[in-house]
């Protein structure tokens, strides 16, 4: 996955409109030059890379929208994540390849396993090839060209201030989007403890996600005092993005076997991968999510949230 690029020269005492007109037009530069290895097939990463380029923009756009003059128009709005959509469609699909082809290997001593689970991965790649031909005309130069120019066009008319909005600098938005960040995720820290409220965890994982790239924007103003709090977030945001992606699995595979109970022609084999891939995932989510409750209990011990506080009012 392609890192952030670092923007030179930024002056954090600098008025915020200036400073995040620059950013969002540098972010959606990193999109753009993703294009070509996004569409090389041949390697997964580029679709990913693209693909939290994409996020990246999404999530700035959302945290800098509140200093600005007016909004995004909806139609640049739906766009863009008619665009992450697309790019998500084959990730999603990549990832689960990926995942069952390791299981795969691990059942070797199971041939009906093994097999069933080969039928599994002829399935997600025929809805991998569709995804990936959306993506390719989603990706067509001439519309990426326009939508890059009048998204530019939009964000210099966003920039522009108004005597309605406080003029405060870049540095001063950083501590509140990213203080704001902080508490979104830590209102929905409870959820760790209902491990199987699956929707609230699924929304603190994407707190964390936000907060991640929020931290990302300002990160030049702070320098390596935010590091460590970035890199536990960013491990936070693993974990629980390991326990959403186990309970799609284990939602799919549980409807699949009550399907095949129904279905007194249904085919052995079928329902006994799925209930070994079932089981299977339910030991992963268990796993990741003991991981991100230790985690969550090691902040509570260690004044995490006073202590990255303390440090971005600094």
């Amino acid at each position: 996955m392609a890192k952030a690029k670092e923007i030179i020269g930024l002056d954090c005492a600098a008025p915020v409109l200036e400073r995040a007109a620059e950013v969002l037009r540098v972010r959606f530069d990193e999109v753009v030059n993703l294009r070509d290895a996004a569409l090389d097939f041949s390697d997964i990463e580029g679709v990913h890379s693209m693909r939290v380029a994409t996020r990246r923009l999404r999530s700035a756009l959302r945290d800098y929208t509140p200093f600005m003059s007016q909004r995004l128009p909806k139609q640049l709005r739906k766009e863009l994540k008619q665009l992450a959509d697309a790019l998500g469609a084959v990730r999603d699909e990549d990832v689960a390849i990926v995942a069952l082809e390791t299981l795969q290997l691990e059942a070797d001593k199971t041939e009906s396993v093994k097999a069933g689970i080969g039928k599994l991965l002829k399935e997600r790649s025929d809805a991998r090839e569709v995804a990936r031909l959306n993506l390719t005309e989603a990706l067509a130069v001439q519309h990426l060209d326009d939508l890059q120019n009048r998204f530019a066009a939009a964000i210099d008319k966003m920039a522009t201030r108004k005597k309605s909005k406080r003029a405060i600098s870049f540095n001063e938005a950083g501590r509140e989007v990213v203080a704001d960040g902080l508490q979104d995720l830590l209102d929905l820290g409870t959820s760790l403890y209902e491990p199987f409220k699956t929707e609230e965890l699924h929304e603190m994982r994407i707190a964390a996600k936000r907060l991640r790239y929020a931290i990302e924007l300002f990160v030049a103003c702070w320098g390596e005092k935010i590091a460590p709090f970035a890199a536990e977030i960013a491990d936070m945001q693993s974990f629980l993005g390991e326990v959403h992606d186990s309970d799609i699995w284990i939602e799919s595979l549980g409807k699949r076997l009550r399907r095949d109970q129904k279905d007194a022609s249904g085919n052995e084999s079928d329902y006994q991968t799925a209930a070994w891939l079932l089981s299977e995932f339910v030991k992963k989510r268990t796993k990741e999510y003991r991981s991100a409750l230790k985690l969550w209990s090691e902040w509570e011990t260690n004044r995490f949230a006073e202590r990255m506080r303390a440090m971005i009012q600094a």
